[in-house]
């Protein structure tokens, strides 16, 4: 295998978002979802986009697949969470973006 070099600055990057993670801990799930088979995960993108909780939850719910609910389910939550947000950008009541 041939090995690339990458700046230190990109490797640091990789590792705080958790692309390279030495840990163990993005290799294996806890519940029924299937992020682990996946080299992004929600949390990676969570962190690289500094999103708040309710868009971190959309995209978590866009990127999964929950064995014993049905996929229509993560959409009613998605839309739910979008219905909480705009309310909060009515209302001026969050650091929303």
């Amino acid at each position: 295998m041939n090995e690339v070099p990458i700046s230190r600055e990109l490797y640091d990057k990789l590792v705080q978002i958790g692309i390279i993670d030495d840990s163990g801990v993005r290799m294996t799930n806890v519940g029924s979802s299937n992020y682990a088979e996946h080299l992004i995960q929600p949390w990676a993108i969570w962190i690289d986009w500094n999103l708040d909780p309710w868009d971190a939850d959309i995209v978590k719910r866009v990127l999964r697949t929950k064995e014993g609910e049905p996929r229509g389910r993560d959409y009613e939550k998605i839309i739910h969470d979008c219905q909480e947000k705009l309310r909060q950008l009515e209302t001026n009541c969050s650091q929303a973006r």
